[in-house]
């Protein structure tokens, strides 16, 4: 049970009685929503035990969903719940924190006055009541600000919860502003030891547009939706008999489900209208409901307006236009009003139970709206808007607001039509909402503006949607393109131009294209510059095109000679080309690294066509045995996504992390980013084809032993309807022929794999580190019996790795060749392998070849060195957490002799992937508040882990935490029984 600490309650209370069915729905008005009102009541139990949860609560506009939290609410507070409520407002979406604001308020006024005052003094209550509006403005445009009010919000939340169970209630989140749905996205991931539960609702179905940042907290580990759904006819047939008495006939009821189509607001107003005009429950009056139901809204609410004075008519119409939260003196300027009758009129309003009891004006039913807007002529609905955007306009309020009411106008091509529209676009591409930002710009393009307004309105239209909406985009340049006469606004033009149609799978097109615009090019400096960018774009669209690599591959040798410092835009893209270049084949790992180095001088461009360029040159790091240095720029792609908005850049740099992880041995975090970036490219069509491809994320899932998911990605998504380029075409053939040849397939597995080696040569990509097609077809070579051309091909790949010159690439070419080669001499190689592979940071791939090692010496008879490394592939398998590695490892191991001991309760492999991340960072000397901000978990969180890992290492606190987790993390050498020098170890 929940007891605020400052009431006293017997502890014989309990939750009431359950009523009867009837009883309990008809008092709530909540016929049908029993079992959601049973969930809502269960996770409030479980906060008692801490654990929080996430509840988003969907349903058509008056199916009930406030019914819902209302009944729920006053359960769960006579239970001690602390409830903080805060509405959205159409007013609400354009003005940052104020839902923020609106949930601290409740959180403060349902607190008893000491606990109230403590939370006003806090830094965080403080610093965001003292903000004001052009300040709030401001902060949801800066990144930096709004973190740190989040940050300090979120200190309010976790000291809120220490006083009591909190539940932090959002009801009509659809309008509520984006700022405070990103921090509320964020609370949600840190819920995580906390006694809160975080619940929203939002209006969907009927057409209404969802807003993204909704989806993606629906969309959070642990969420649960609880969508509502029409009343029953047995509901409706309750109802009728409550409200017109028990004698309704059962034609009568059924005819009112079928008008109201089950919706409990429209019914409640039908019923109204049906008492109202005297009709009788028959059969023979069923016709009666149809007739009238058409008139519900339109005679009812609208008509009930209209017989009112004219102000409050007026001031109903101002209301609907501008929409619920803006400001009385606003509502009353549009409707006409002086302040006195402004005044008046909403107090008839409210009167008459369309207007809520609130400071701001607001309807109480949402579908007022939508009634009032039927009872005015298109015309003049807009010219309503109209009139309401120049008011906005006028009392100086933000230009998306203002941009809110131009989209429901004809244009007119007056100039401050446009630079509104472009203002507002540029605010909603900032707070990450570039499908809005879209919108705007091609509403300001349907303003038919002057022609240099025109291009520079379709650059920023083309440049916006070029990931992300391909085909658009590259529509946009092309027009920008015919109108630009100047050499370097058409080079600038061509390069987002190239990034758009490779993207949409059209590189033949950006080929042409970029040859073109090329040869318009003079010999001046600036020339110079653009003409380094656009040949790199054209090596990059001609190496994905395949029948054209070998424009790239002759144009990259023909420049090779320059030596680039990096210190231009063209300077970097053409150093990034030169690092593909070398890890296609043509280079030593060093030096791409090096080249990569100088690319990345200037930082990350991900705005432009330089985006381009970046995920390729960091994954160039990965395949360098570098993943440290790649890492953190993987990362910040990752954050710019998420502040633009870009699912597509989102994508390409979860895609980068999980190979990062994958690479540095964190198999779970790899298999969660592989998961997200499937997430989002999972929502891609034809009109935005998935990036980089199903299937290269189906490989990163076989690398992290996730074949069963990668086989379903693989049989959802067949290659001809999924990539149409030769490098998503190879990659696709690269997992369809390692999934056949893990399933027992070689043969299937082999022609898949040569033909990627086809299409990967013609790239050109030969590098091992890059694609491993070789060591996959001398593996199925050898399953199918060809041991020669197994050799053969092993040793081509090795040969290749040697050129590349990394531990890791060097190391799994052994292997292969170890494994296909079989005997003492392939025990040689497998020994190789695996002291090449102590050097890499690759330590899954150690891992396996510790396992593929053991094994070749169970073959040889050899068991003490069979048994030795298959233990320490068993102990580096467990601390990856690669969990499918381990499972077979288990299995051999006994076979030698080995037995499966528990680790020692000071081993810390004994601690979950949680607890060494945080016992990590506090041995780092970092306090439970800077691991809390790093991790997004509670403080308390962080003790409970940090409680466990004293616990399992058998220390007393942080200053044994380093020695204790180095011993663990590099055990002796002696212990390993590995081959050394080369040389397999004895029998």
């Amino acid at each position: 049970m929940f007891i605020h600490p400052t009431k006293t309650v017997s502890s014989e209370r309990s939750l009431p009685l359950p009523r009867s069915p009837a009883t309990a729905a008809l008092q709530y008005g909540l016929l049908d929503r029993r079992e959601e009102l049973a969930v809502l009541e269960r996770l409030t139990e479980r906060l008692r035990d801490r654990v929080g949860s996430l509840v988003c609560v969907e349903g058509a506009g008056g199916i009930g969903k406030t019914s819902l939290l209302n009944a729920w609410i006053a359960g769960a507070r006579d239970r001690g719940l602390l409830v903080a409520r805060a509405r959205g407002g159409e007013s609400q979406e354009r003005r940052p924190w104020s839902t923020t604001r609106q949930l601290l308020d409740s959180l403060l006024a349902a607190l008893p006055q000491s606990d109230r005052r403590a939370l006003q003094e806090s830094p965080a209550a403080q610093a965001l009541s003292a903000l004001s509006a052009e300040e709030c403005r401001a902060s949801g445009d800066d990144a930096e600000v709004s973190s740190e009010i989040g940050e300090s919000l979120y200190e309010v939340i976790v000291s809120a919860c220490e006083l009591s169970p909190l539940a932090l209630v959002l009801d009509d989140a659809t309008w509520a502003d984006q700022v405070s749905l990103r921090w509320i996205r964020c609370l949600a991931g840190r819920i995580d030891g906390l006694p809160l539960m975080l619940v929203t609702t939002r209006r969907c179905g009927d057409g209404h547009e969802t807003a993204s940042s909704l989806d993606e907290l629906a969309l959070q580990p642990g969420a649960i939706t609880l969508e509502l759904f029409p009343l029953s006819p047995g509901s409706v047939r309750r109802l009728v008999q409550d409200r017109m008495g028990r004698h309704a006939d059962e034609q009568f009821c059924a005819a009112c489900h079928e008008a109201c189509a089950g919706n409990p607001l429209l019914l409640h107003e039908l019923l109204r209208v049906l008492v109202k005009n005297g009709v009788q429950p028959y059969a023979a009056q069923a016709g009666r409901v149809a007739e009238l139901n058409e008139h519900v809204l339109g005679k009812t609410i609208a008509v009930r307006l209209a017989r009112q004075s004219k102000a409050v008519m007026a001031m109903s119409r101002a209301l609907a236009v501008l929409g619920d939260g803006t400001r009385l003196p606003v509502v009353a300027a549009l409707a006409g009003l002086d302040p006195f009758h402004a005044q008046e009129a909403a107090r008839e309003m409210r009167c008459m139970g369309v207007l809520a009891e609130e400071e701001l004006p607001r309807f109480t039913q949402p579908l007022i709206r939508p009634a009032l807007f039927r009872a005015m002529a298109p015309g003049q609905l807009a010219e309503e808007h109209m009139r309401a955007a120049r008011l906005l306009r006028d009392h100086g309020e933000c230009s998306e607001r203002v941009a809110h009411h131009l989209m429901l106008t004809q244009p007119t091509g007056d100039e401050w039509r446009i630079a509104v529209l472009r203002d507002a676009a540029r605010r909603a591409a900032a707070r990450g909402a570039p499908a809005t930002s879209a919108c705007y710009l091609r509403q300001a393009l349907t303003e038919a503006p002057a022609p240099q307004a025109e291009v520079s309105l379709r650059a920023e239209l083309a440049t916006l949607e070029m990931l992300d909406n391909p085909t658009a985009s590259a529509y946009h340049f092309q027009q920008e393109l015919l109108l630009r006469q100047d050499a370097h606004g058409r080079a600038a033009a061509v390069s987002g131009l190239a990034v758009a149609l490779c993207t949409a799978r059209r590189t033949q097109e950006a080929v042409a294209a970029l040859r073109q615009v090329l040869a318009e090019l003079g010999d001046s400096p600036e020339d110079g510059e653009w003409r380094l960018r656009l040949e790199a774009h054209l090596v990059m669209a001609a190496w994905q095109d395949g029948p054209s690599a070998s424009i790239g591959t002759e144009l990259v040798e023909a420049r090779a000679h320059r030596s680039l410092r990096g210190d231009t835009p063209g300077e970097r893209a053409w150093l990034a080309v030169c690092a593909l270049h070398a890890q296609a084949g043509h280079g030593t790992a060093e030096h791409a690294r090096a080249l990569a180095g100088r690319a990345l001088r200037g930082g990350m461009e991900l705005d432009g066509a330089m985006v381009r360029f970046f995920p390729p040159l960091l994954l160039s790091l990965v395949a360098a045995d570098h993943p440290e240095m790649a890492a953190g720029w993987l990362q910040r792609m990752a954050d710019h996504a998420a502040r633009r908005g870009s699912g597509r850049l989102s994508a390409l740099a979860s895609f980068g992390l999980g190979t990062v992880a994958w690479h540095s041995g964190h198999v779970q975090e790899g298999l969660g980013h592989a998961h997200a970036t499937l997430d989002v490219i999972g929502r891609e069509t034809q009109e935005r084809p998935a990036l980089p491809s199903f299937a290269v994320v189906a490989n990163l899932l076989l690398d992290l032993g996730a074949t069963d998911r990668a086989h379903d990605i693989l049989q959802i998504h067949p290659t001809d309807s999924l990539v149409s380029d030769a490098w998503a075409r190879s990659a696709y053939l690269l997992a369809h022929g390692r999934l056949r040849l893990e399933q027992g397939d070689p043969g299937i597995a082999l022609a898949a794999l040569l033909e990627c080696g086809r299409y990967q040569e013609a790239g050109p990509l030969i590098t091992p580190a890059v694609t491993r097609w070789r060591s996959y077809a001398a593996l199925a070579y050898a399953a199918a019996g060809d041991r020669a051309s197994a050799i053969d091909m092993a040793n081509r790949d090795l040969e290749l790795s040697r050129r590349w010159g990394t531990h890791k690439a060097i190391g799994v070419s052994l292997r292969t060749l170890g494994t296909v080669t079989g005997g003492q001499r392939g025990l040689e190689f497998l020994s190789q392998a695996v002291d090449m592979l102590e050097h890499s940071p690759a330590r899954v791939e150690l891992a396996y070849t510790l396992n593929e090692f053991g094994a070749a010496c169970q073959r040889l008879a050899r068991r003490d060195a069979a048994r030795s490394s298959l233990q320490r592939a068993l102990v580096v398998a467990e601390e990856c957490s690669a969990h499918c590695l381990a499972d077979r490892v288990r299995l051999t191991l006994p076979l030698v002799g080995g037995r499966l001991r528990a680790a020692k309760a000071s081993d810390a492999r004994q601690l979950t992937p949680s607890e060494r991340r945080v016992a990590e960072l506090a041995a780092q000397g970092r306090t439970n508040r800077e691991i809390s901000e790093a991790l997004f978990v509670t403080r308390r969180t962080i003790e409970i882990h940090l409680t466990s890992a004293y616990r399992k290492l058998e220390i007393s606190g942080r200053p044994e935490l380093a020695f204790a987790l180095a011993q663990s993390a590099a055990p002796a050498r002696q212990d390993r029984a590995l081959p050394v020098h080369g040389r397999p170890p004895g029998p």
